[in-house]
């Protein structure tokens, strides 16, 4: 027999267990290269090179510092944490073309440096959520947008370049995932759980006219005898 709740449970603990395994990885990264004094940040993405492309499958697991990691942590695991558990069938396809295709990006239009962290990719989840959740109608959605809204609202100065100027912050990787995030929210706009179906005025109507037809026909039999 369908449990409606126990699947809900169990989406649910399924969004938890990934959003928690994927955001470890670039931890277990930045140890790694810390207890072994290793120098990964030279595998980061290098725009317009070819032997840079390599960066944009690495350049989210790699970051400056532990400040630089944590920083990025608490987003990556509530929006990734969002993606499973609305997405479900989909949300390993969504999360690579938004990985890769934002990584792309910013390889064609980033600055000649080193880009590393995984800014981009949470600039990505970001701008899909809230745009999903505006464009469907779907509570549960809308809602997780407006905390997306709430609580990484100020995002949107990290499109000026003007503000960093002299700093290593990859304005471009920000960009780049934005517009990821945007492009993907339309082409995915029929994915994902569907919005609550309302009756209708008219539907309502019928229901209570065969209601009444029943009744007033019971009455009848019941004169007869």
């Amino acid at each position: 027999m369908y449990d409606k709740t126990d699947n809900e449970k169990k989406d649910l603990r399924y969004a938890i267990i990934y959003s928690v395994l994927l955001t470890a990885l670039p931890w277990i990264v930045q140890i790694i290269s810390v207890v072994f004094s290793l120098r990964l940040k030279q595998y980061g993405l290098h725009p317009l090179e070819l032997k840079g492309l390599i960066g944009v499958f690495t350049m989210p697991f790699l970051h400056a510092d532990w400040a630089h990691l944590i920083s990025n942590t608490p987003a990556m695991l509530l929006l990734i944490f969002g993606l499973f558990l609305f997405y479900k069938r989909d949300a390993w396809r969504i999360l690579f073309y938004l990985y890769v295709i934002s990584g792309f990006l910013t390889w064609l239009m980033g600055r000649s440096s080193t880009h590393i962290g995984a800014s981009g990719l949470v600039y990505a989840l970001a701008a899909f959520h809230f745009l999903s959740g505006v464009i469907k109608k779907v509570p549960r959605q809308r809602a997780f947008a407006l905390l997306v809204a709430f609580l990484y609202g100020g995002f949107i100065w990290a499109f000026f370049p003007t503000l960093y100027q002299g700093t290593s912050i990859s304005w471009e990787g920000h960009l780049s995932g934005l517009l990821t995030g945007v492009i993907l929210a339309f082409y995915f706009r029929r994915e994902g759980p569907e919005p609550p179906v309302y009756p209708s005025l008219e539907e309502s109507d019928e229901e209570i006219n065969e209601e009444e037809s029943y009744w007033n026909s019971s009455a009848e039999e019941e004169e007869r005898q």
